[in-house]
C-alpha cells in the first residue's frame, strides 16, 4: 500500500486506505503517506448488518473510481458494487487462510481484475484470470542499512512475520534449539506481532531458551533490524510470495526458507537462498550451519 500511496501522481490520484475493523499499526504507517486513512467499524459478512450498512452508505459517500480490495470475502465487493459504479480489483496475498492450511479453489466473483502475488497463488483461482504481479522492496533504503555493518559476538538469526500458526515460528524455535549443541552463542529475534505470541513465549520457556530467543514486537522499520541478523528463516508452512524475504535479500542477508506456496518463485534453492521442507525443525539446523 505503501509504494502505491507514494508511487502515484497526487495530482491525478488520491489514494484512500480503509480498515474493516479495528485499527493496527499499519494504520499511523500510512497514515504518513495517504491523503485519507479511515477505520470502518465492520466485522464482515452478514452477520454485522450494522456494520455493512455503514460500509455501504461510506462507499456511496466517496463514490471511488477504483476499489483496491487486500483481504474479505465476497460481500465486500457486492456493496461496492451496490455503492455506485467503482472498478473493483481483488489483489490475492496467499492461497489459504492464516488458520487453515489446506489448498482450495478461489473462486472470486463481482471483480473487474484480480491480482495474485504469485504464479503459485494465480494456480488457486478459478474464473478470472489473475495479473500476477510480484511484490518489490526499494533497494535505496535496503542499502542504507548494510548487513556488513553488523558488529556484535554470536550468531542471531532473524524472522519477521505475524505470529499465527501457519507461519511456523514454533518450528524455527526448535531448530534454534537444536543448533546451541553446535553453537552455544546462537540467539533467535522474533519481529512481528500476533495472536500466537503467548503460547511462541511459553515454548521458549519449556525450552530453556529464555536467553536465546528475543521476540521484538511489530517493526515498521525493519531494514533497521534486518542490519542486526546473521541469517533471515522463513520457516512458514504456507506463503504466498514472501515478502520478508525479498527484504532480507536486498538488505545482503542469507535466506532459510520452507519451499511452499510461492517462495521457491523468489529463491532459488543453492543459488540465492536454501529451500526445506516445511514443519521440520531437525532438517532446519544444518542448513543454517552451512
Amino acid at each position: 500500500m505503501e509504494p502505491l500511496a507514494t508511487g502515484l501522481d497526487p495530482r491525478a490520484y488520491k489514494v484512500h486506505a480503509w480498515f474493516l475493523g479495528e485499527a493496527g499499526p499499519l494504520v499511523a504507517e500510512l497514515q504518513r503517506y495517504c491523503a485519507s486513512v479511515r477505520i470502518v467499524t465492520w466485522q464482515g459478512g452478514a452477520r454485522d448488518l450494522v456494520g455493512a450498512c455503514r460500509f455501504w452508505l461510506s462507499l456511496r459517500r466517496k463514490q471511488f473510481a477504483i476499489i483496491h480490495q487486500h483481504f474479505g470475502g465476497r460481500s465486500i465487493r457486492v456493496l461496492a458494487r451496490k455503492a455506485g459504479r467503482s472498478r473493483v480489483i481483488v489483489h490475492l496475498h496467499g492461497r489459504v487462510s492464516e488458520h487453515d492450511a489446506t489448498l482450495c479453489p478461489i473462486r472470486i466473483q463481482e471483480a473487474d481484475a484480480v491480482i495474485a502475488i504469485s504464479n503459485a497463488v494465480a494456480r488457486q483461482v478459478v474464473g478470472l484470470q489473475p495479473y500476477v504481479v510480484y511484490p518489490g522492496v526499494h533497494i535505496k533504503q535496503a542499502l542504507s542499512h548494510p548487513a556488513a555493518t553488523r558488529k556484535r559476538a554470536g550468531i542471531v538469526i532473524g524472522t519477521a512475520c505475524r505470529l499465527v500458526p501457519i507461519k511456523g515460528v514454533g518450528h524455527l524455535i526448535r531448530a534454534v534449539t537444536l543448533l546451541r549443541s553446535d553453537f552455544p552463542d546462537v540467539r533467535l529475534e522474533i519481529a512481528g506481532s500476533g495472536p500466537e505470541r503467548v503460547a511462541l513465549e511459553r515454548e521458549v520457556t519449556s525450552l530453556g531458551m529464555d536467553n536465546h530467543v528475543k521476540f521484538l514486537g511489530w517493526q515498521a522499520d525493519l531494514m533497521s533490524v534486518l542490519a542486526r541478523w546473521d541469517v533471515f528463516a522463513l520457516p512458514s508452512l504456507e506463503e504466498g510470495f514472501g515478502i520478508a524475504a525479498l527484504e532480507a535479500m536486498a538488505a545482503g542477508l542469507p535466506i532459510v526458507a520452507t519451499s511452499v506456496g510461492g517462495i521457491p518463485e523468489l529463491i532459488e534453492d543453492g543459488r540465492t537462498g536454501w529451500l526445506v521442507p516445511p514443519g521440520n525443525s531437525k532438517v532446519l539446523p544444518g542448513d543454517y550451519a552451512s
